[in-house]
């Protein structure tokens, strides 16, 4: 019986007589005008990322870019199962394009670079332009909330620069990365705006004169969108729920939270251990897990953390992409949308488990400080002295 609430020029299998118990030659007829049955073809994927045909995965690779957004999203689904299934093996990323690639960067202008952002959000940034007979240099640490330290500034040659950033890399570990100019030059300006103490850093204007002599105006996009679609990353939910495995790259691992945003959770956490209240283990279990929960939710969520982290993220995700990592490169510009559009903390993997991770070391770092100190007062506090007596009025066995 046919279904009356269907219009009669609908596309559907029947209509369009193809059968999704064969899907490729579904795919066969379908291929010639793809886009114009969208309900039937993500089915048609949905089916042969199921199957097991051999060709399958290499059919819909190459649909997947002249695909609508919604099928992409199908097409990557599907080779991702041929992939777990042994079917389909992706093929090895193009080597990034070099920053002048990207902005068209011509002689005379500025280079730069960037190290990788630190737990504290410090990175080394440093600028550098020819000029006759020398290169003139402006390098200096930065913190997106302190603001500018250790600013050096001067003429080297071409020579020096390369051998001091390999130095940097072999001897303390610290990779610099080429960026486009104009976006260093706008952290490092910023930097030098947040500085409360400006007494050390004189010759950043005329420093930044020499080196930057034509600033861009206007905003400065992130770098990261000449190699990741934004629009496209913001609404994969697969690179959303990946992104907390990007944890794992060097260029992330050592990140922690301030302590002093932990700092009320930790305390309400510490009250419920010491509470003058008899608490079963269940019941103190359950507290911390309630503060815990509440912590990974609102430690992040006031505005200025938000967008803190979403450009510490996509700051990042160029780093990974500039050396190949361009799925987890995806999954940070992921979370960045996701961040700057007010999603719950607690669905963003990365910064959920960066909260947790943070909270489990600070927590782990208080309570050892709080033995130490036990162990060298002299005063009892009333909760250590309740727990005494109930220590003591336990009966032996």
């Amino acid at each position: 019986m046919s279904n009356p609430t269907r219009g009669a020029g609908e596309a559907t299998p029947a209509n369009l007589g193809v059968s999704l118990d064969r899907p490729l030659e579904t795919l066969d007829r379908l291929e010639a005008a793809w886009g114009n049955a969208p309900e039937i073809e993500a089915r048609v994927v949905a089916a042969l990322g199921a199957s097991h045909e051999p060709e399958a995965a290499r059919r819909l690779a190459a649909l997947e870019a002249r695909s609508a957004k919604a099928i992409r999203r199908e097409i990557r689904r599907a080779l991702y199962k041929l992939e777990q299934r042994g079917l389909w093996s992706p093929p090895a990323p193009a080597p990034p394009p070099r920053a002048s690639e990207l902005l068209g960067i011509h002689e005379g202008e500025p280079e730069a670079w960037l190290s990788a952002i630190d737990a504290g959000g410090n990175r080394l940034a440093w600028l550098a332009r020819s000029i006759p007979n020398a290169v003139v240099t402006l390098s200096t640490v930065i913190s997106d909330t302190a603001g500018m330290r250790d600013l050096h500034a001067g003429e080297t040659t071409r020579k020096a620069l390369a051998k001091a950033r390999k130095d940097l890399a072999s001897r303390h570990g610290t990779t610099l990365v080429e960026a486009p100019w104009q976006h260093v030059d706008a952290l490092v300006a910023r930097a030098y705006e947040l500085t409360q103490d400006r007494s050390t850093l004189t010759e950043y204007p005329q420093a930044r004169a020499l080196v930057v002599p034509h600033p861009a105006t206007g905003p400065v996009s992130p770098p990261i969108d000449a190699l990741v679609e934004r629009a496209d990353a913001g609404g994969d939910s697969a690179a959303l729920a990946a992104s907390g495995e990007a944890l794992r790259e060097p260029e992330l691992a050592g990140w922690l939270l301030p302590l002093e945003w932990l700092q009320a959770t930790i305390d309400e956490l510490e009250g419920a251990q010491q509470s003058v209240l008899v608490l079963s283990p269940v019941q103190k279990e359950e507290r911390a897990r309630v503060a815990f929960g509440r912590a990974i939710d609102e430690v992040l969520d006031p505005p200025e953390r938000r967008e803190l982290y979403a450009a510490r993220l996509d700051e990042t995700a160029y780093l990974l992409a500039r050396r190949g990592a361009l799925a987890h490169a995806r999954a940070l510009v992921a979370a960045a949308v996701a961040l700057r559009g007010g999603k719950p903390i607690s669905a963003i993997p990365v910064l959920a488990e960066l909260t947790r991770a943070s909270l489990a070391l600070a927590v782990q770092v208080h309570a050892e400080e709080a033995r130490e100190q036990a162990k060298s007062s002299l005063i009892v506090s009333p909760a250590q002295a309740l727990a005494e007596a109930q220590a003591r009025s336990r009966p032996r066995r």
